[in-house]
């Protein structure tokens, strides 16, 4: 279990205790409406601070396990385990997910949010809201790791 766990549930209980304020508001409910946003995209960004660590880390066991066989291509993962920190989080996580593109694309698709959440400053797209079931997810492929 990884830290992706912990964060899930404090998003869970700080949009709880946000939309019962929501709720308990006679008047205009716009700030607080505004403030979640940026709850959700401070948490989707932070899952995705806590799944890019998990995904170095796992790239480099794929390599060290590699460069440990008895295979020519040994040669060619030494020198990946060399150029590892200028890799792309994406070449990362294409030489982690290399079996299972449909997951693959679906990563690609949510570091795109990441990225326009993180540089442009966007708020989340309507199908990247659900940041609890985000969080989930990733959770469930660094279980699969």
């Amino acid at each position: 279990m990884s830290r992706l766990t912990e964060t899930a549930k404090a998003y869970d209980t700080v949009t709880d205790l946000l939309n019962q304020e929501i709720r308990k508001r006679t008047g205009s409910t716009a700030d607080l409406q505004r403030q979640r946003e940026a709850l959700d995209v401070a948490f989707y960004l932070l899952g995705w601070a806590q799944f890019e660590h998990l995904v170095k880390k796992e790239a480099e066991e794929v390599i060290e396990r590699e460069r440990r066989t008895k295979q020519v291509a040994r040669h060619a993962w030494a020198f990946l385990a060399k150029e590892l920190k200028r890799a792309s989080v994406r070449q990362k996580l294409d030489l982690i997910f290399e079996a299972k593109p449909s997951v693959r694309v679906g990563l690609d698709k949510d570091y795109t949010v990441r990225n326009e959440a993180a540089h442009n400053y966007s708020m989340l797209p309507a199908e990247a809201k659900d940041v609890s079931a985000f969080l989930q997810k990733l959770e469930r492929l660094v279980d699969e790791f």
